[in-house]
């Protein structure tokens, strides 16, 4: 099923989420928790302790010392520590390629953290299918009405909500502005380019010190991305009800095709096979690198790694649409919807406080903050921030207009899905297969997959 970013489950609103303009700094300070909190410190007054596991999504907060992943969390960890002297939230940073395994290794021995800060319709909803999430409806109901329908629907399961959105990321495709002025190539000022017209681009701006583009099949990190590519000449995911799987049609296989062409004239960085997207990320901080596919955030990340020495200097992120066939339509696979969830709990003043902690969190300044240093899309209404960054404010109203591709993240069986993905990419790409058979198999795995939900 395909939505647009501006209407159905998952409808996104560009007024809602940002407003394009010169803003101020503004040093986000602890504020009063009111008579909920009030009566939630009464009840908790001997010795508690939480363990948060977050994954990197964010860091650069405004106001806050936050250089790395984590150190967000942490400060507000101490903050909270300063209103409840009783309870202890012990903060673990946990890479995204790492946090699915870490998990399941932790539920599977029945010692999950209490928190976890993940990716919602990928990882959370699973273990909210599992039964061993507590519902967090409390977080909300205070304020329900500054939250968008839309996201609270993405942490609802069987009429249950399990997980809470701070917001979401869209994808993006990204030039290094700079290679391609040194080339005399001019890059798209519409925003949009066929898989022609990047090619063309990739062949003047490609040498011995610069790839083109690349491609990253290492494992099911940012495998949306990937399968983007693949639904660029018109190819469907599969169907309404996802009973059948369709990607493998001519239009897939057409754009699988087009890819490995790519890498067979030159213009694809090597080593598709074993790459993930953070190796792709590197060679495009090095400069190294002219398109690349990921994800809003990048800007922020470029921008900090300017200052920190981390980034090239010369690097000019220029965001455009995904990259289709001539006379294809853009769509978004894409859009990030991380947030935080809270393990069932057997003592009662613990469970207390881990919600009074997410609301703490989720607090309007905080998601505010949050999709600020990450270019999102705010969870909240009150999220409204001020963007600075003129190329993202340009793009944004465009990527806003495209439909996103259900690829039934909140099918029991994705996380399983995705294992089988890749593989078949990496096949592809090593000459193992040809784009027919790849597509074909992994077509028969998710057929099977859906037959046993």
């Amino acid at each position: 099923m395909k939505r647009s970013m501006l209407t159905g489950a998952a409808a996104l609103f560009l007024s809602s989420a940002l407003v394009t303009a010169c803003g101020s700094n503004q040093t986000a300070q602890p504020q009063p928790q009111g008579a909920a909190t009030d009566a939630a410190a009464g009840a908790a007054q001997k010795p508690v302790t939480l363990t948060m596991w977050a994954g990197t999504g964010f860091k650069e907060i405004e106001g806050y010392d936050s250089k790395n992943y984590g150190d967000w969390e942490k400060a507000k960890a101490k903050e909270f520590q300063k209103l409840y002297p009783n309870v202890t939230v012990n903060v673990e940073v946990v890479p995204f390629t790492d946090i699915e395994q870490k998990v399941n290794v932790a539920v599977a021995g029945n010692n999950p953290p209490d928190i976890l800060y993940d990716n919602i319709p990928i990882r959370i909803s699973k273990h909210a299918r599992n039964n061993v999430l507590e519902e967090i409806e409390d977080v909300v109901k205070e304020d329900k009405a500054d939250w968008k329908e839309s996201f609270l629907a993405m942490g609802t399961i069987n009429n249950k909500m399990y997980a809470l959105p701070l917001g979401s990321v869209p994808q993006v495709v990204f030039l290094n502005k700079t290679i391609f002025d040194k080339k005399g190539v001019t890059v798209p000022k519409n925003r949009t380019w066929t898989w022609n017209e990047m090619k063309d681009a990739l062949k003047k701006v490609a040498d011995k010190n610069t790839y083109g583009i690349a491609y990253f099949a290492k494992n099911e990190q940012a495998d949306q991305l990937m399968v983007n590519n693949i639904l660029a000449a018109g190819a469907q995911w599969a169907n309404k009800d996802f009973s059948q799987y369709t990607v493998n049609s001519p239009e897939g296989v057409e754009a699988l095709t087009f890819m490995l062409g790519l890498a067979d004239e030159g213009l694809v960085a090597p080593g598709t096979a074993t790459m993930d997207v953070n190796a792709n990320f590197e060679l495009f901080k090095q400069g190294k690198l002219a398109v690349m596919n990921h994800t809003s955030p990048v800007y922020a990340d470029i921008e900090s790694g300017k200052k920190n020495g981390a980034v090239d200097p010369s690097v000019e992120a220029y965001g455009i649409l995904p990259v289709v066939k001539e006379g294809v339509t853009p769509r978004l696979t894409v859009t990030g919807e991380n947030g935080y969830a809270i393990f069932k709990q057997n003592d009662p003043d613990k469970k207390k406080m881990a919600v009074e902690f997410v609301k703490f969190l989720t607090k309007p300044e905080n998601i505010k903050a949050i999709n600020k240093a990450t270019y999102g899309i705010a969870a909240r209404k009150s999220g409204t921030y001020e963007v600075q960054n003129k190329d993202f404010a340009e793009l944004f109203t465009q990527l806003n207009k495209l439909e996103i591709v259900d690829l039934g993240k909140n099918q029991a069986y994705f996380a399983t899905l995705r294992q089988k993905f890749y593989p078949e990419m990496q096949a592809a790409f090593l000459k193992a297969k040809t784009p027919k058979q790849a597509l074909d198999d992994f077509v028969k795995n998710a057929n099977q997959l859906a037959a046993k939900k």
